[in-house]
Formats: C-alpha cells, structure tokens, sequence
C-alpha cells in the first residue's frame, strides 16, 4: 500500500485521500486476485462472478501493457462476452491502446492528452488520466 501511495503526486492531496479510504476498504474486505493471464483467466471469472450478480467489466490503465496481438484479442473477447450477455464492458484507456474503441466515437485530437471512456465498446467521452474530468460525447 506504501508504493501505491508513493505513484500519488505530492500536491494531489485529494487522490491521496480517495486511495487511502479505498485502501480500508480493500483492508476490510480483501479483493480475490485471480493469478493468471487476463485473457485466458477472464471468461472463468465472469462465469463465476455471474452468480452473484450482473458482472461488469472495468478496467483504467490496463490494456497498454498487452502487446498489441493480445490487446486484439482481448478486444474480442470482450465484444464476444458482451454480444452474448454474459457482463457489460466498462473501458478506461489511452486513444491508441483500444484503436476499435476509439474509432467508434468522435475523433480523438492527436494534441489532446486524456483517455476514451467506453461502455461496451462504444466510446461515450473523454476523460483525464488520473479521472480530473470527463466530457461525454
């Protein structure tokens, strides 16, 4: 938890606080961490997740760290889950990262830094990196 709150830049006292209240929660309820590959490892969880509730997958920040070949394929995996009902898709991620995302909304300018917010695959607005703001198409 101490490197987390390390990545928080020092005048951003407001992320802080919202990380350490999420901290005593997660401290509260500790998470299940699957161990595994996203991809091969997701279906299983949505399966199981199901059970319980309408799953919903989201992710902010993720997907860039895929090579390109899976980010592909994670694409349609997820498009897949989400065509036949098993979760909603909820994306957080760089305009390059998920390039078929981005491409179903309003051209993303090559100036502006910030990330495509989707929702099933359909880009619905801009946001900031660190979730500062959010213009919705």
């Amino acid at each position: 938890m101490a490197w987390l709150a390390t990545l928080v830049w020092p005048e951003h006292q407001d992320r802080r606080a919202r990380l350490s209240a999420a901290i005593e929660v997660a401290r509260a309820e500790p998470p299940v961490i699957v161990r595994g590959d996203l991809v091969d490892e997701l279906p299983r969880m949505v399966d199981e997740a199901s059970a319980y509730a309408p799953v919903v997958v989201f992710h902010s920040a993720v997907i860039a760290y895929l090579p390109e070949e899976r980010r592909e394929v994670f694409h349609d995996l997820m498009t897949g889950l989400v065509a036949g009902g098993r979760c909603h898709w909820v994306s957080n991620e760089g305009p390059r990262v998920l390039a078929r995302v981005t491409a179903t909304g309003p051209e993303h300018p090559e100036d502006e830094h910030g990330f495509v917010l989707a929702v099933d695959g359909r880009a619905v607005g801009r946001t900031h990196g660190h979730g500062r703001s959010l213009l919705w198409h």
